[in-house]
């Protein structure tokens, strides 16, 4: 309907969850003639985000880290991951 460029920002945002035609449509058109650098700002971030965040080797919560801040804690107790099976990490002393 817009350009090619614009039909594939539009179906690019239908992604999330939650957000149909009109409302692609409005954040796609929001972002090209309302706040450019707002949209290259996020584009730029999911960027980095797809490429650094992974899931935690401890629980597999979303974490840029091998281990995401609550598993790497050392004041935490050894126990049992969040996967149900017995984690084989000891506290760093």
């Amino acid at each position: 309907m817009y350009g090619n460029l614009i039909d594939q920002l539009i179906d690019s945002l239908r992604v999330l969850p939650g957000v149909g035609a009109k409302t692609a449509q409005r954040m796609a058109l929001h972002l090209l003639e309302r706040d450019r650098s707002g949209a290259a700002r996020l584009a730029e971030m999911i960027i980095e985000s797809v490429d650094k965040v992974g899931r935690c080797g401890g629980c597999r919560t979303l974490t840029e880290h091998e281990l995401c801040s609550i598993c790497s804690n050392e004041r935490r107790l050894p126990r049992t991951d969040l996967r149900g099976r017995e984690s084989g990490r000891s506290l760093r002393h």
